[in-house]
């Protein structure tokens, strides 16, 4: 009897790795109100870009992480299961969520404070999240490039299937 291939949930591979390897962990450590959290936060590595999972504890009742798809999601909760901060993982969606549930209608100030984030970032505002961060980025406006790196204009345009003449 051939045994039967692996579910797709089983071939995702979560990687844990330190939190330092996260490529958001100055992100995460500029908005913290207790950054000392970050010594059992851990990055979480889904494809190549390692992300941060801060645990609940001190000012943080409440953590969630949005992955690419609802598997990822599954693996991600079950990887988290049993670490120190990161109690009751549950996968929702793409959302993965550990500590108290996030009381409905909260004001975005209360919202904030509920995450343990602080008001404004202890550096400056140049630290901005990741690309593919999930689009969690507290509001701020996309980087924009510096004027020497914009693209030059085209010089002619052309119609699509004619060739330009000499």
């Amino acid at each position: 009897m051939t045994p039967s291939p692996p579910s797709p949930v089983q071939q995702l591979d979560v990687r844990i790795l330190p939190a330092t390897a996260a490529c958001d962990y100055e992100f995460w450590e500029a908005r913290l109100i207790s950054p000392h959290l970050l010594r059992d936060a851990v990055a979480v590595a889904l494809h190549r870009l390692p992300l941060l999972a801060v645990p609940v504890g001190a000012d943080r009742r409440s953590g969630h992480m949005d992955v690419l798809d609802p598997g990822f999601a599954r693996v991600l909760a079950h990887a988290l299961r049993g670490r120190p901060g990161f109690e009751r993982p549950v996968a929702s969606g793409r959302l993965v969520r550990w500590g108290d549930p996030m009381p409905d209608n909260l004001a975005p100030d209360a919202h904030r404070r509920f995450q343990g984030l602080r008001e404004q970032p202890r550096r400056p505002a140049s630290i901005r999240p990741p690309a593919g961060h999930g689009g969690h980025d507290l509001g701020l406006p996309p980087p924009k490039s510096p004027p020497g790196r914009q693209p030059t204009p085209p010089r002619a345009v052309v119609q699509a299937g004619a060739a330009p003449t000499p």
